[in-house]
């Protein structure tokens, strides 16, 4: 029997979708959530689909249509808002929600021809966009509940505005690649860096020799995968593989016994892939209250979302602080952990919290929002 091939192009998968939809239609033999579309119009699905780009945009949009198709809906792609009206046209009550980029939900609010109004009956409601944000800030004209948020980012501690948490999984990814025995490992710690200046003097967490002094004190060799040729001020004594594909990079991932943040990315998915890998994040605290340095709702560190997970899995080092630096390598290297994954990261987490925003009464919710506010849809 041959094998099923997944679609790799967007207008593929829509085809087969929507083919499926009004097939089950006719046939009355919709599976659950089946009659109940989403569509995809934040940029990031595309590249999902396509595998056209890397990053944590896309890596969140993989786990979003994971989920969906767990819960069993119909969700299709659409490169703007003029496919996003047409498919709308075409499915009207049938669309639950469609997650969409912020400029373009505002271009359409401020559209006649695009939003829902008194004027235009057939327009989107405002309702039904949701607006994909990797960071903190609420955006579209309804604001917090309808700007969904790959983190909880209240857990950074500092105020950050109540966004609706969606959230993503490494989980799938993670249990297709095989656990190495900690035994079978190289004796290498992997360095989170992207971007040659990232190891500037005014921005890394690390001076050049505090990895001289840990690989003295350790025995361990540093590895990286940095865009570009070394600098002055890449440190000697770290190797860089340069650009890999994923594939080669979760390799060499999971044959390291930790990974060493150096202050950017910020918010990056790798700690998340390092930990169910059973690697242990060095992460770097990068600014503090130095007349309450232990308070950590005042810290500003590389991953903000693990900054109260504690050693075996986190060590939080202050930036500068070589002597702290050393010694969490060596604890890191000294207490091997298993795979951990956080309890808010598994699929059936994403799953139920998906299900849960789709499931909402969104209408009600906006005009509820809407009383007092600037946000008159007829108008």
């Amino acid at each position: 029997m041959p094998v099923k091939t997944l679609p790799k192009d967007w207008l593929s998968h829509n085809d087969i979708a929507i083919q499926g939809l009004f097939r089950c239609l006719e046939t009355s033999t919709c599976g659950e959530n089946q009659t109940k579309v989403v569509v995809l119009g934040y940029n990031a699905f595309l590249n999902e689909i396509e595998e056209s780009h890397e990053g944590g945009e896309v890596v969140w949009c993989k786990s979003t249509v994971r989920a969906l198709g767990s819960l069993g809906y119909t969700y299709l792609y659409t490169q703007n808002n003029e496919r996003t009206l047409q498919l709308y046209h075409i499915f009207r009550g049938l669309i639950k929600a469609i997650f969409i980029e912020e400029q373009e939900t505002n271009a359409c609010f401020n559209d006649p021809k695009c939003v829902m109004s008194s004027r235009n009956p057939s327009g989107i409601p405002v309702w039904k966009m949701f607006n994909f944000n990797w960071w903190t800030g609420a955006v579209g004209p309804l604001a917090n509940n309808w700007t969904l948020n790959p983190e909880d980012y209240r857990l950074e501690g500092k105020g950050y505005a109540p966004n609706k948490y969606l959230g993503y999984s490494i989980e799938p990814g993670c249990s297709m690649r095989p656990f190495i025995p900690h035994a079978e490992r190289e004796r290498r710690a992997y360095v989170l860096a992207k971007e040659m200046h990232y190891f500037g003097p005014k921005i890394r967490a690390w001076d050049p020799d505090f990895y001289d002094a840990a690989y003295e004190a350790v025995d361990i060799e540093f590895v990286s995968g940095v865009r570009g040729e070394p600098t002055t001020d890449f440190p000697h004594r770290l190797k860089n593989l340069g650009y890999m594909t994923p594939k080669r990079f979760y390799d060499q991932l999971s044959r390291s016994l930790v990974l060493v943040g150096v202050g950017f990315p910020l918010t990056s998915p790798t700690p998340y892939d390092a930990l169910c890998l059973g690697v242990p994040f060095i992460n770097p605290v990068m600014d503090w209250d130095v007349g309450d340095p232990l308070n950590r709702d005042k810290w500003s560190v590389q991953h903000g979302m693990l900054k109260h997970l504690e050693p075996p899995y986190v060590y939080h080092v202050f930036k500068g602080d070589r002597d702290g630096f050393v010694k969490a390598v060596k604890d890191a290297v000294a207490h091997p952990i298993d795979s951990y994954i956080l309890d808010r990261m598994t699929m059936q987490a994403v799953e139920r919290r998906l299900g849960n925003i789709l499931s909402a009464d969104w209408e009600t919710e906006a005009l509820t929002f809407c009383r007092g506010r600037a946000c008159e849809f007829d108008s």
